[in-house]
């Protein structure tokens, strides 16, 4: 995995701290994931010019979002 997929996976885990009966643990948030993968293929294309409404239409169409 590239170092841009590792800090994605970072953003996505939260630390739940420990209470009185439980230890610290990493939650992973798959939608968030999901979220911010789009997102990062969003910017990628949009900064190659890549971006236009028809890529919209189609993002909107196979995953159920608006960009």
């Amino acid at each position: 995995m590239n170092e841009r997929i590792q800090q994605l996976i970072a953003q996505a885990t939260h630390v739940v701290e420990p209470n009185d009966h439980d230890y610290r643990h990493e939650i992973f948030d798959k939608k968030l994931f999901a979220e911010l993968i789009l997102q990062e293929c969003v910017n990628v294309l949009q900064d190659n010019g890549m971006w236009n409404s028809r890529v919209s239409d189609v993002l909107d169409q196979h995953f159920g979002v608006a960009q």
